[in-house]
């Protein structure tokens, strides 16, 4: 043992002790001193040991909830995590829509209250919620509440996603150039640290703008989207470095297909849902690695949950309702492709009741219950 690595030597019992001791926010940034240091926190710690649970978004009534269980003995029953308050909402749809999930905490945005939408963080554990500052606007967006702009002020949650640095151990909102119906467009990328009070503004290139379908993805330290177009690629918003690249989708199942796929994170990685458009309704799921290449690891014939759809080795799917398939192991890189199995006797029906108008929910993410205090990044 050298004498840097005996400096950090603590016996396991009396670093845990530390470690315990610690915000949320700073065990976890701890985990990159040393392995000691990692499989104490790991193996040793609440947040660390508990596997992230299936959260399941109502849309219409904007209601959280986690999947009890997603093993074979399922009951389907789910319990309720966090609603929206009654402060006078009238219609479905009107209340607040989770945007992302990060480390325990919820991130929501009304797109009712404000052009561009008022954004909130939700700690249901600890009941704490944290307003967001608001997102400076380009003047065209002005006035774009009244009732003739339904569908506008709609999905203003379409283009924001909430996201954790491991290095820096910074939280980050950011918001994606996009443009909504052509009346308000914003074409760089936006950008708040958790505890600043103004956002930031990164210029994106000029073939950046989001396909707000494909969805916005957060994961190992960087934001990414797909643009728009014939030519479309991919691009990456390094969290870090705050700055922009971009590189190739999947090969198209079709030369002249058109919303092919959508974004999504699978076993911490970047990956892309791509619907090939065959007879038989073939999805796949292809995942970057390092070095930017797909490799594709899941192959199915049914509709995937989004934008989360993969539990460690559960695979959430949804057509008349949410069932869950279990695969013996976990795909890589080196062992091809999984078929996941289509026949519904071997699947579990996962939530055993209705999401307002439908069987399975509008949005599936993943949730550890933490007690990160979110008053410690308030602004005033």
């Amino acid at each position: 043992m050298d004498e840097e690595e005996g400096f950090w030597e603590f016996p396991t019992d009396v670093l845990v002790e530390i470690l315990q001791r610690l915000p949320p926010s700073s065990r976890r940034r701890s985990r990159l001193v040393c392995r000691h240091w990692r499989d104490a926190v790991d193996e040793r710690t609440t947040e660390m040991r508990s596997r992230a649970k299936a959260l399941l978004w109502n849309a219409q009534h904007s209601v959280a909830y986690v999947v009890d269980d997603l093993s074979p003995s399922s009951t389907g029953s789910c319990t309720e995590l966090w609603r929206r308050p009654d402060d006078g909402y009238r219609l479905t749809y009107s209340g607040p829509q989770l945007v992302a999930t990060c480390n325990g905490l919820l991130c929501l945005c009304d797109n009712t209250k404000r052009p561009g939408g008022a954004m909130t963080l939700v700690n249901p554990a600890t009941g704490e919620a944290l307003p967001v500052p608001p997102l400076p606007l380009p003047p065209p967006c002005d006035g774009l509440l009244d009732g003739s702009n339904w569908w506008v002020y709609r999905h203003w949650h379409r283009a924001y996603t909430f996201a954790y640095h491991p290095i820096s151990g910074k939280y980050k909102v950011v918001h994606v150039p996009s443009s909504f119906r052509e009346r308000c467009e914003f074409d760089s990328v936006q950008v708040l640290t958790l505890g600043e009070a103004s956002w930031r503004e990164v210029p994106a290139g000029p073939d950046a703008m989001c396909h707000l379908p494909a969805g916005v993805i957060s994961v190992d330290g960087a934001t990414y989207w797909t643009t728009e177009g014939s030519a479309a690629r991919v691009v990456a918003f390094d969290l870090e470095q705050e700055r922009v690249t971009s590189f190739w989708l999947p090969p198209k199942p079709k030369p002249k297909a058109s919303d092919y796929c959508s974004l999504t994170e699978v076993h911490g990685r970047l990956g892309a849902v791509v619907y090939l458009g065959d007879a038989l309704l073939t999805t796949e799921v292809w995942v970057l690695d390092k070095g930017r290449r797909w490799s594709c690891w899941y192959s199915l014939r049914q509709q995937l949950t989004w934008p989360h759809f993969v539990y460690g080795n559960y695979v959430l799917t949804q057509e008349n309702s949410l069932h869950v398939h279990y695969t013996r192991k976990s795909p890589s890189l080196s062992r091809g492709v999984m078929q996941v199995n289509d026949h519904q006797h071997q699947s579990t029906l996962v939530a055993n009741k209705k999401f307002g108008s439908s069987n399975y929910p509008s949005g599936t993410f993943a949730y550890v219950e933490t007690t990160e205090p979110l008053s410690v990044y308030a602004t005033n």
